[in-house]
């Protein structure tokens, strides 16, 4: 049988799952063709035959930003996912679009309760009643990727059990296919779009919205959490109930309770410490913990009726390293101590940096957005302007923030935001700098409470620690370059170059004088032999030697009299 009429099994099913694709594919073409992208779609060289699409053009004078937040909304959970995601993007994207995206919404319906129901006992393994007492199958809530019901354990305990949606992981995972694909094509035929990495940006939500698919991801964090505020008596997290918990089915103790906002006291002392309480159960999960809630908005924090706080929700995390806290501390005592380069110090070790970027103009830039914000203690203006201005400027200097650093300064402002609408004089800046002292502690210098002295102290000794912990590796390099005798030594003098300039004319004249005498010298052993053909007497090679060797000389000699160099 010929080679070329077979087809494997694989192929038969890849050609499959790509035929089966193409429909979606034109349909996320299609949207983003009548949101007025036609000409990208153009340039992408795949599936243009959506260009031939008629559809109404985009509302005259509408933001594109508007419209590429109604093309997500209107193309599904995936992008409005992917969309929520680039709203975290402050570095990449400008103001209006990160707000824009921020309004992002899961319009979506809930699915039947008796699909709840089957989902819970195919997952757990049992019928419905011999896991719960009770369960409603009318959702408390529902969203793009699952629902929420609430339930009764046999011993009367109250829990909500969250039921991911039939049949949206494959959904999610072949538009995540088609978005890898679009983002090939943008870097490969729209030059301009690779400073925002497509492909990198849809890798990461790929493995975002993986975690968010498993539900026992999202309890392990939940678990995680509830382990770090155990000893915490103003904080609670809910527990989570493994036995029964599975991928797609989450089960944890359900918490009454009401939004902060709701039923504040009407003594603005307590409303204040109610405020500087949330901030600090913030700081703690940042600073101390070093895992902390990514997605605190007014619904997923709240007040329980005994007066702590609750955290829930646990599908969005961010986890920081050793190195990410201290730069993050660092940017913290920067700002509260006013020290512009220490503050730079930190954006640069925090972020990764294009070549070339222009150090002295990102300090004069820092400098400016400082003047307007740094004073911001008691005069009513946010600390999370700070960390707007901040990430623009990372983004007009090409200074790319890792996505943990993106994903604290959003709680951060959720936080903030939440603290402001419970006590309207509450100041972010002050409370950070009235952590700084603790955040010092942290580190070894109790003895320091001022903080412009201890910001400083503390910058230097940790820039001494930096030099002292790299010192042993640099030494040991250098010991294995010597070893191997390949050591070079590079020197550069700003006067060589113009010392080599001098010395190749020199070698240049030289060689050409060589040259003259040795025509010179061979025409004067011709003519003194005789050798060679004869004209009147006169060896003609010799003859002809003299003139050559005349006209070099002479030509020489007018080069080295008109350049003044003798």
């Amino acid at each position: 049988m010929d080679s070329r009429t077979q087809s494997t099994p694989a192929t038969k099913a890849n050609g499959k799952t790509v035929s089966a694709r193409l429909p979606r594919l034109m349909q996320i073409l299609q949207a983003m063709v009548g949101a007025g992208w036609g000409h990208y779609v153009e340039r992408l060289r795949v599936g243009r035959q959506a260009l031939d699409t008629v559809s109404p053009p985009p509302s005259p004078g509408m933001h594109d930003a508007v419209r590429v937040r109604e093309m997500l909304e209107r193309l599904g959970p995936a992008f409005v996912k992917f969309g929520q995601l680039l709203s975290l993007r402050r570095d990449l994207l400008p103001p209006a679009w990160i707000d824009e995206l921020q309004r992002l919404q899961d319009n979506v319906m809930a699915f039947p309760g008796e699909q709840a129901r089957a989902i819970v006992e195919q997952e757990l393994g049992s019928p419905i009643l011999e896991i719960f007492a009770t369960f409603d199958e009318t959702p408390l809530a529902a969203a793009s990727i699952g629902q929420v019901h609430t339930a009764y354990l046999m011993d009367g305990t109250s829990v909500v059990v969250k039921v991911q949606r039939p049949s949206i992981e494959p959904v999610i995972q072949a538009d995540v296919a088609i978005m890898r694909l679009l983002a090939r094509q943008l870097e490969k035929h729209v030059p301009e779009s690779r400073r925002f990495g497509p492909s990198d940006l849809v890798d990461e939500f790929a493995r975002r919205i993986s975690d968010e698919l498993d539900y026992e991801i999202e309890a392990r964090s939940g678990e995680r959490l509830r382990a770090n505020f155990a000893n915490e008596p103003d904080v609670f997290v809910p527990c989570i109930y493994w036995e029964l918990t599975s991928r797609h089915v989450l089960t944890m103790e359900r918490c009454v309770g009401h939004k902060l906002v709701d039923q504040l006291p009407a003594d603005p002392a307590k409303r204040h410490r109610l405020a500087a309480r949330l901030m600090e159960s913030f700081l703690k999960q940042v600073f101390e913990q070093g895992f902390f809630h990514g997605d605190p908005h007014p619904g997923n924090v709240f007040l329980l009726v005994d007066g702590r706080l609750c955290f829930h929700d646990f599908g969005i995390m961010g986890e920081l390293t050793a190195h990410d806290q201290e730069t993050l501390a660092q940017l913290v005592l920067a700002v509260g101590s006013a020290d512009v380069p220490w503050i730079v110090d930190a954006i640069f070790e925090m972020g990764v940096a294009a070549s070339g970027v222009d150090r002295e103009a990102l300090t004069r830039d820092v400098s400016d957005a400082f003047v307007a914000y740094g004073e911001a203690a008691g005069k009513g203006y946010s600390f999370s302007e700070i960390v707007r201005q901040f990430c623009e400027l990372s983004q007009k200097h090409q200074i790319r923030l890792p996505r943990q650093f993106l994903l604290v300064s959003k709680a951060f402002m959720l936080i903030e935001s939440q603290a402001l609408a419970i006590d309207s004089n509450f100041n972010a800046l002050t409370s950070l700098r009235d952590y700084a002292p603790h955040l010092l502690s942290r580190r070894g210098l109790q003895d320091l409470n001022a903080i412009g002295v201890a910001g400083k102290g503390f910058r230097t000794l940790r820039s001494l620690h930096r030099i002292a912990a790299s010192l042993p590796d640099i030494l040991n390099r250098a010991v294995d370059v010597l070893s191997t005798g390949r050591a070079t030594l590079h020197i550069e003098h700003d006067q060589l170059r113009g010392l080599e300039g001098h010395i190749d004319r020199a070698s240049n004249r030289l060689s050409l004088s060589l040259i003259i005498a040795s025509v010179v010298v061979g025409s004067s052993i011709v003519t003194t032999f005789h050798g060679g053909p004869h004209y009147a007497g006169i060896s003609t090679l010799g003859l002809a030697g003299f003139v050559i060797a005349a006209v070099m000389g002479l030509t020489w000699a007018i080069a080295i009299l008109r350049s003044g160099k003798l």
